[in-house]
């Protein structure tokens, strides 16, 4: 069996998890260069199979779920509002898991591995596994739980034991979460590689694992399945609100331990001395791993071309060397904008709501479903006029400014364009101007004193922000009006890419849970239950507002500790599964929650360049985004949900197990 399971495990793999051990990066986790019998009974043999369990982690890439919920976006593409969360059915990675653990125990059993190295081992492998089931829970239900390898039952009279039923889904929650709690007794507070697993990734895990299924089951209701289907009835998909408050505590006490005095874990760079100190700080946060707030993640500098892929994200202005090549495929929305807070000043720094003034009146619920029709020439006055086209971005929260790409903004030494359009110094508007195919509709004015942060453009100002046809946002030529340098938001992300110069690949680091995660999850856990220690939960979210610079304290309740999911965690799909443990998706036809907030639709934010005065100027249209607007697309998105939380189960019939979502047969 040793033999089988050697070739079994070779093909087509690849690690890219660790950049620190040497083993780990030169063997690429590929099992072809390691002998079948020095797998299973050899250190290194071990240290090459670990890799490819860690391989077979869900989770630890980049990925676009964002995307899909109101406070993001594709650049060009029409709003979408999907509810997908990525599932896990891998029984081989699994089956994988279970023979080293066999293999851990023959090491120590023979001697080639002591107690305390093969405890170590244990724990590796039962975090991972752990892992593997978180994924398939949320997304399933309850799942086959199986924790030996099934060959032995192959061709005898016990074959039925390979069909291994689903256990319910309390059962499947609490197995996951003993499983992290088991994983951490045994695992050491340090590794030798810091992006392998030790105790307090492990408590942190188990904290987001019982934080999810004490959400689930809170709020099962709000997208409760037919009590008629099959799993529901068997409680193979089904939670209660009974659940939730022993959930909690165990997220509660498992954060607790990450927090406590000796983990050595903190927030990278925490009461920053002035708001640019904290911009510096999350900057660097995310170009190079943070071992003091990282507690596991992924390393993409592992010596090859290994990219994150988040090059992709800058609009075409800054994507030197593959502009056209799928550039701008991320943008920001004026919702998420809005969420961002201000300062009240630089020195006090207490906290003014982020929504953006456009308006001198300073209703923000108005917005342009077609700019290029509705802004006319009267409207001019009423709108909030600033000097500068960043202004109204200066006293944003340093999150904001460090990891959102924003009009005015100074970016890789020089200037961010995202302008669409003007008033001219006749007082006509127009909005969008209608760019011809070399990019001379993009016309220009000479206005005494403009554009003073950019000695190349002094003088001038441009109808999209600057010259030519490479700009950042809204410009479409006449010959492809939804092409390459057309991005329907003036917002995009900058979290991840790199601040200094384009490149090909991307090798930021990614965090799959950092300290502030933990700090938020106990203070959730202890809102949502009543239980645990509430001045200790204030203290952790305004420890996570601190970092940004903020100086004052909020009030420890649910909109203050969503507000920090949201704005702390874009781009790192963290929203997505707040969301998704919520039932909490944006759904037009219920009212039950608000989450994503009660507008329902997502807007851009168009800056406008006003000259008519004889000197630069610039006002700020809320409008939906040009994607959504009849006249391009033939009819406004629809805004559509299935509420659909619990994915079917393929080959269920094969398998001998109850599907998702379906009526008895």
């Amino acid at each position: 069996m040793k033999k089988i399971f050697a070739f079994i495990l070779i093909a087509g793999l690849s690690l890219g998890i660790t950049s620190c051990d040497k083993f780990f990066d030169n063997m690429e986790g590929d099992l072809s260069k390691v002998a079948a019998e020095d797998l299973l009974n050899t250190e290194n043999g071990l240290l090459s199979l670990l890799a490819n369990l860690y391989s077979n982690l869900p989770g630890l890439s980049l990925s676009d779920s964002d995307k899909n919920q109101m406070f993001g976006a594709g650049a060009r593409d029409l709003p979408s509002y999907g509810s997908t969360v990525s599932g896990f059915w891998n029984y081989t990675a699994v089956r994988a898991v279970n023979v080293f653990l066999q293999a851990v125990e023959d090491c120590r059993a023979n001697g080639v591995l002591d107690d305390n190295a093969a405890d170590h081992y244990k724990g590796e492998a039962l975090f991972i596994r752990a892992y593997y089931y978180f994924a398939s829970v949320r997304t399933y239900g309850g799942v086959p739980i199986v924790t030996e390898p099934l060959d032995k039952y192959y061709g005898t009279e016990e074959e039925d034991k390979l069909y291994v039923p689903r256990s319910t889904e309390k059962e499947t929650w609490d197995w996951v979460i003993d499983q992290f709690e088991q994983a951490a007794e045994l695992l050491p507070e340090k590794q030798t590689q810091e992006m392998r697993a030790n105790k307090y990734s492990a408590y942190a895990l188990e904290a987001r694992a019982a934080l999810w299924a004490a959400s689930v089951s809170k709020y099962w209701d709000r997208a409760a399945l037919n009590p008629s289907y099959e799993a529901v009835q068997l409680k193979l998909s089904y939670m209660e609100k009974s659940y939730a408050n022993a959930y909690y505590q165990k997220a509660i006490d498992a954060a607790s331990k990450v927090m406590a005095d000796g983990s050595g874990y903190k927030l990278y760079g925490k009461d920053p001395a002035d708001i640019q100190t904290a911009k510096t700080n999350l900057t660097n946060l995310f170009r190079t791993w943070q071992g003091e707030e990282g507690l596991f993640g992924r390393s993409y500098k592992t010596g090859a071309d290994d990219t994150n892929g988040t090059q992709n994200w800058v609009p075409n202005q800054w994507a030197s060397g593959y502009t056209g090549t799928g550039a701008a495929g991320y943008a920001v929305t004026l919702n998420l904008a809005d969420e961002y807070d201000y300062y009240s000043d630089e020195t006090s720094r207490t906290r003014k709501d982020g929504k953006i003034q456009t308006l001198v009146s300073g209703d923000e619920n108005l917005y342009l479903n077609d700019p290029e029709v509705e802004f006319t020439a009267d409207k001019v006055a009423s709108y909030k006029h600033y000097s500068t086209v960043d202004e109204p971005f200066k006293l944003k929260d340093a999150r904001f400014q460090a990891w959102v790409l924003y009009p005015g903004a100074e970016f890789r030494g020089g200037i961010h364009y995202a302008q669409g359009g003007m008033v001219k110094p006749d007082g006509t508007v127009e909005v969008y101007p209608n760019a011809k195919s070399n990019g001379d509709g993009n016309y220009k004015y000479y206005v005494k004193g403009a554009n003073e942060k950019d000695p190349a453009q002094k003088d001038t100002v441009w109808a999209y922000g600057g010259k030519g046809i490479n700009n950042s946002a809204f410009m479409g030529l006449t010959t492809d009006k939804n092409g390459n340098n057309r991005n329907a938001y003036c917002f995009t992300p900058r979290k991840y890419v790199d601040p200094n110069s384009s490149s090909a690949v991307e090798q930021s680091p990614y965090y799959d849970i950092r300290y502030a995660e933990v700090l938020l999850t106990y203070a959730e856990a202890v809102l949502e239950s009543g239980l645990g220690d509430k001045s200790l939960a204030a203290k952790c979210l305004n420890e996570v507002r601190h970092r940004a610079g903020f100086k004052d304290n909020v009030e420890l309740n649910l909109d203050n500790i969503l507000h920090e999911w949201k704005v702390e965690f874009a781009f790192e799909n963290k929203w997505a599964n707040v969301l998704y443990r919520r039932r909490a998706f944006y759904n037009p036809n219920s009212q039950n929650n608000q989450e994503e907030g009660t507008l329902g639709k997502k807007l851009t934010l168009i800056p406008m360049a006003d000259i008519s005065g004889g000197k630069e100027s610039y006002i700020f249209l809320r409008a939906l985004p040009v994607v959504s607007m009849s006249k391009y697309w033939g009819s406004n998105p629809t805004l559509s949900y299935t509420g659909n939380y619990y994915s079917n189960i393929g080959n269920y019939k094969n398998d001998r197990i109850v599907d998702n979502n379906r009526l008895p047969e």
